[in-house]
């Protein structure tokens, strides 16, 4: 009797134990993955490209919350684009309010949708315009291609879970023109193919210091 009732108790416990590990909100990585990738046709039909002016300059930070309302983005800044580095400054996300609720959850860059790759598209239709993408702490960049300049291309930010405001966990954000962003921020810039004077300045004032230095051997 002893041992029966021993047997019940514990499976009592067990059951409520299990239940009251539910109402515990699950721990659990959040992954962020960017693409960048050829202009998206099917969202260019339906609105215009985000343009990225003059005024933004190489190295120069732009901060925004990710996943956001993805569209398409065009390189106006009057310089081809030779990389793009994504640095992930939530690096851990608490909301009370979503569904199920986050309490500081880490974040980190990864294969949120799961084809075994990170960075890379696997959507038919969207080129990868980068060839290299290396990850190193919370910082992903693309290099190894270029976006020309008054070039049209995509740059989308996916998570898993899915956070996208409206998405099912986040609520949905206020009627446009209210900020459409995603809840983990993230910060970016761009490095620019150097120009061919930039080259030949650098060219010119590499041989001027040689010829100076020779100079002052010789005398």
């Amino acid at each position: 009797m002893n041992t029966i009732a021993t047997k019940i108790a514990l499976s009592v416990l067990g059951a409520a134990g299990i239940s009251f590990s539910s109402l515990t909100p699950a721990r659990a990585v959040i992954l962020v993955e960017p693409i960048v990738t050829t202009v998206n046709e099917d969202i260019l039909q339906t609105r215009d490209p985000r343009s990225l002016g003059p005024d933004i300059h190489p190295g120069q930070i732009i901060r925004y919350g990710v996943p956001d309302r993805a569209n398409n983005l065009l390189n106006a800044t009057g310089r081809d684009i030779a990389s793009l580095v994504f640095e992930l400054e939530t690096l851990s996300y608490s909301n009370p309010d979503s569904t199920p609720a986050f309490a500081n959850e880490p974040v980190k860059w990864g294969d949120a949708d799961g084809d075994g790759k990170i960075g890379f598209s696997n959507t038919p239709g969207l080129e990868d315009i980068f060839a290299n993408v290396t990850i190193k702490d919370n910082v992903i960049t693309y290099s190894g291609g270029v976006i020309p300049n008054n070039t049209v291309f995509y740059n989308l930010f996916s998570t898993q879970p899915n956070l996208s405001p409206g998405g099912g966990i986040i609520p949905a954000a206020p009627p446009l023109p209210a900020d459409q962003d995603g809840p983990i921020r993230v910060s970016s810039y761009y490095n620019a193919v150097p120009e061919p004077t930039d080259i030949l300045g650098t060219l010119a004032f590499g041989i001027s210091v040689v010829a100076f230095k020779l100079k002052r051997k010789l005398k």
